[in-house]
């Protein structure tokens, strides 16, 4: 049987990163410590050589495995502060590109912390390396569109030429970030959010509703992807169906119906797997084995190495019976509380958090991490879109005969991801409770 026609769509914001000065702040904290220690230190260092990230060999199985604990831990920590009904969707890329930006010019317990999130072996240049790499095979990706782009507004009337040179050259050849400098106006803002909408096909239009006055830099990375089904649906794939939404109530939706030919089984869950033509990147369904618990429940208790169990089950074993809804969601979250249970504690402190590697003249420290996704799956396709700013502010300011089959029919409440087929990492994670 014939598979599903999808359109993909998929944007993704992974960092938005809004610097600001002390000395255009209201604040009255203290920051003789920061400043102290600036004083000590006028030039901006950073924690590791820029020139050998390149060069920089690391353990491909290992940083794989660490990036997917990773995405599931993100993940279970979100679900955790959603109630039972609520649909989520996160970008573990997007986060871990916001993240490994601003580690690019942290130092001591600052970038530990933030290195820590994504792996275990501690060492920032090897996880600046990995990162380099998914962003060349994003760009890369073959017969779909894939685009991974970065920006950073530097605000010349308070960080200007403060800002190390080293570290603007590093982000723009590792991350080929482009750099603008200019004063900051009332229309800044506007110009960054029509970036940001060009770089999603205009899935994300508003993530910045206004720059505060101590904005010193923002550091912007948009992903965007669109890809057909490697099988297409066809009419008699789509119909009527049910859906059972986490709260019991019954719901009215639109079936997309396939046989698929990978299905994955553990003690926790079922699932398949669908690709995305040029067999790259592909959607992952997976159905929660307890009936009874909603998505959110699920992926609060499957952990990374549940999900490594789980695609290691992979089986061509069978056809697979399948049923997926279309749905539509929106999602927003700050992670501030979710990186601090995860670790990351002094990057959000006034006065600790040390970022000198990207200016050794503005005491940097994040004050929100802001999360906000999109996505819409019907018969036609998938269009999803993914946007994560990190605001800043400165201290100092997817049917042969005779084969047995199996079903996963997605009509209550599961979870899925979008993948890259060769390591399995999830580029996005979701779960739908509910459709409508």
């Amino acid at each position: 049987m014939k598979d599903t026609h999808k359109r993909i769509v998929t944007g993704l914001l992974a960092c938005s990163m809004l610097l600001s000065y002390a000395g255009c702040s209201a604040s009255s904290g203290k920051k003789t410590t920061s400043a102290e220690k600036l004083e000590d230190d006028p030039k901006a260092e950073a924690a590791f050589d820029y020139d050998e990230v390149r060069e920089t060999k690391y353990d491909e199985d290992s940083y794989s495995t660490d990036y997917n604990k990773y995405a599931f831990n993100i993940m279970s920590v979100t679900a955790s502060g959603e109630g039972d009904d609520t649909n989520i969707m996160i970008s573990p890329a997007s986060v871990m590109f916001a993240m490994d930006l601003c580690a690019a010019g942290a130092n001591g317990d600052t970038l530990d912390q933030i290195n820590g999130l994504f792996t275990e072996s501690g060492d920032p240049l090897e996880q600046q390396a990995f990162a380099s790499e998914m962003m060349d095979k994003i760009n890369g990706a073959d017969k779909i569109d894939f685009n991974c782009a970065n920006a950073i507004w530097n605000n010349s009337e308070i960080v200007g030429d403060k800002i190390s040179q080293d570290y603007v050259d590093y982000v723009g050849d590792t991350f080929e970030a482009e750099i603008t400098a200019a004063s900051f106006t009332s229309k800044t803002a506007d110009e960054i959010n029509e970036w940001v909408s060009d770089q999603t096909d205009g899935m994300i239009e508003d993530l910045i509703e206004e720059l505060p006055p101590e904005t010193a830099m923002v550091l912007v990375n948009a992903i965007a992807f669109e890809g057909e089904w490697e099988v297409a649906y066809e009419d008699y794939q789509v119909g009527d169906g049910e859906f059972t939404a986490s709260s019991g109530d019954t719901q009215d939706v639109t079936m997309l119906y396939s046989t698929e030919g990978i299905y994955f089984e553990t003690d926790k869950a079922t699932g398949f797997m669908k690709y995305y033509e040029g067999g790259d990147y592909a959607f992952i369904a997976i159905l929660p084995a307890d009936e009874s618990i909603s998505a959110n429940e699920f992926v609060q208790d499957f952990t990374g190495e549940d999900y490594i169990e789980f695609i290691n089950s992979k089986t061509s074993e069978y056809d697979v019976y399948t049923m997926l809804p279309e749905f539509e969601n929106d999602y927003k979250a700050s992670l501030v509380g979710i990186l601090q249970e995860m670790g990351v504690e002094d990057a959000f402190i006034e006065g600790t958090a040390d970022f000198t590697g990207i200016s050794s003249k503005n005491m940097l420290y994040i004050t929100d991490v802001i999360h906000q996704t999109h996505i819409e799956v019907d018969k036609n396709g998938t269009k999803a879109a993914a946007a994560t700013a990190v605001l800043m502010e400165d201290a100092a300011c997817e049917m042969p005969a005779d084969v047995p089959s199996v079903e996963v029919y997605c009509d209550r409440s599961f979870a899925y991801a979008i993948v890259d087929v060769e390591t399995m990492n999830p580029i996005f994670i979701g779960t739908v409770n509910s459709v409508g």
